[in-house]
Formats: C-alpha cells, structure tokens, sequence
C-alpha cells in the first residue's frame, strides 16, 4: 500500500532532515526538467573540447548522446520524486527501477564526458551507438525473419547496419580495430568506472563501507530488483515476531518496508552523478578559453 513520505514503513514519523533533503531534490530535478527542456543548454560551440568531439561522427555526435544520457536520468529522478514528493506516495520496489535508470543514464553521460583524451571519448561514443543500432536492428530483423514485418521495416535494417559500418570505419580513422568499436559496453563495468573516478575509496570510519562501495552496491541491489530477482528485495523483509500471529497469518513470510534512509541514499546518489554531469558538459561545450578558464585540473582537451 502506498505510504505517506511523512512516514517510514513502520508508521513512524519521517524526520525533518530526511523530508527536507528529498524536498530540496525535487526542487533541483524540477530545475534541471527546465534546463533539459532547453535547446541552448545543449547547444554545443564549434570551438569548444565536445565540439571537436563531434567533428568526427556526425551521424550521432558524442554530445548528443551525453545529452541525452542526462535527460533520460532527470526524466527518472523527476518522476520518482514527483510521486514521492508531490504526490506523497511511496512504494517498495518500483522506485528501484527508476532510481537504476536514471543511475546508467547519468553515468553514460559521464564515462563519455570524462575519458582521459578525445580519441577514447570517441571511441566511447561509436561504441554506445554502434551498440543502441544493433540493438533496434535486431529487434526489426527478428520481426522480419518471423515473416510479421510492416512497411519500411527492411529500409530501417538497411539504414542501422549501413551506421553500424560507418561507426566502424571512423573508429579505424583515428586508430582503434573494428572490435574496439564493437565490443558492447558492460553496463556494470561502466558505473564501476565512473563511481571509482568521483568517489571516494576510504571509509570514513574503520569497518563501515566507503561512498564508494556504497554506490557499487546500491547499483547491484538496484538491477537485481529492476530484474525481478528476489534476492535484492530480501534485505527489505521485515519479519514479524512469530509469537504475535497466527501461523496461518499471510504475514508469517514476512512483508516488504520501505523508509527515507533508502530513498534519500537512491535519490541524492543519483543527483550527485547528473549535477557532476551537467557541470562537465557545461565545461566540454563552451569555446575553449571559457571552458579552460573553468576547470585548472587538465581534463579539457
């Protein structure tokens, strides 16, 4: 049953921290709504590092498919916090499943972003498109080989494999084999990497977990529940005292809960990978005496 975010799964009032940090998130993923609404805010300057990025597959230029990877987790947070927040309805599962999405969409944006020089931010970008055109065209080609194809669905095979081979070819253009270009990238593998560069390795105290092992499990916990295994809601099984029900109880197997301390971790986890985001894309798109009068750590090139 939806609960009152006023409330944790076991009734108890929700404290007015927890209330103001999720509150104040939902304000900035309302503003970061407007920014992705925003064609000039994705607008890239010819004379900036993403511009010069671009220039190599204009097809599906690296920049747009950062820009998309942050509005596709905006879209997520937004959603998951306008039912929480605005809505004041809070679930035990479904949230996971946002809250994972918007996690990869924001870490595409950053793997791509923030490679360590402009041939493998390129090579990052071929790979996510070769990988999203294979995708859609096995999905038509599986409908086409089943004889249930519509009108045009062969003309779209034709067009996603004639742009799998031009990825390709631009990949060998600055050095890289065609397996570079085609070898998927692990989605796990991906947040690993983003995760282990932004955040910190150390715990804060001797036996607890650092930020970011944290982050790595909370994404593993994440995919299995978007997944539909059982294993990655158990931790939330609260299991009633036996002696207070009776053994033919529906409750006896226990129940899931739900409370702030997991939303707030998914939610601000998630907003501080798409700020990260945003502000790197804001620097890579600028003309490059701005962007490097930004940042004075060497990543703009």
């Amino acid at each position: 049953m939806p609960l009152e975010p006023a409330q944790d799964s076991d009734g108890a009032a929700y404290s007015a921290d927890a209330t103001h940090r999720l509150e104040r998130t939902y304000e900035r993923a309302k503003e970061w709504r407007e920014i992705t609404n925003s064609a000039d805010a994705a607008r890239v300057h010819p004379n900036s590092s993403l511009g010069a990025d671009d220039r190599l597959f204009t097809v599906v230029p690296t920049s747009h498919l950062a820009w998309h990877g942050i509005s596709h987790a905006v879209d997520h947070l937004d959603m998951y916090l306008n039912v929480l927040v605005e809505h004041r309805m809070s679930f035990a599962i479904a949230p996971q499943s946002l809250a994972r999405s918007g996690l990869l969409g924001a870490a595409h944006a950053l793997w791509l972003l923030d490679a360590p020089s402009r041939p493998e931010r390129q090579l990052r970008g071929l790979r996510i498109a070769h990988e999203e055109w294979r995708n859609e065209r096995n999905a038509y080609q599986k409908l086409i080989d089943s004889h249930q194809a519509v009108a045009g669905m062969k003309g779209l095979v034709d067009m996603r494999t004639e742009w799998m081979k031009r990825a390709i070819t631009a990949g060998e253009s600055i050095g890289f084999e065609s397996r570079d270009v085609t070898t998927k990238p692990n989605d796990t593998d991906l947040i690993e990497e983003v995760i282990d560069r932004y955040e910190p390795h150390v715990p804060s105290e001797p036996g607890d977990m650092s930020l970011s092992a944290t982050y790595l499990l909370m994404w593993r916990i994440l995919s299995g529940a978007t997944h539909g295994y059982r294993w990655a809601v158990l931790p939330q099984v609260t299991f009633p005292d036996a002696d207070d029900l009776d053994a033919k109880s529906p409750d006896v197997g226990g129940y899931l809960t739900h409370d702030e301390e997991q939303h707030v971790l998914a939610v601000e986890g998630l907003a501080l990978l798409i700020s990260r985001a945003f502000d790197l894309y804001d620097i890579r798109r600028a003309p490059h005496n701005v962007g490097l009068a930004g940042l004075n750590c060497g990543m703009v090139s």
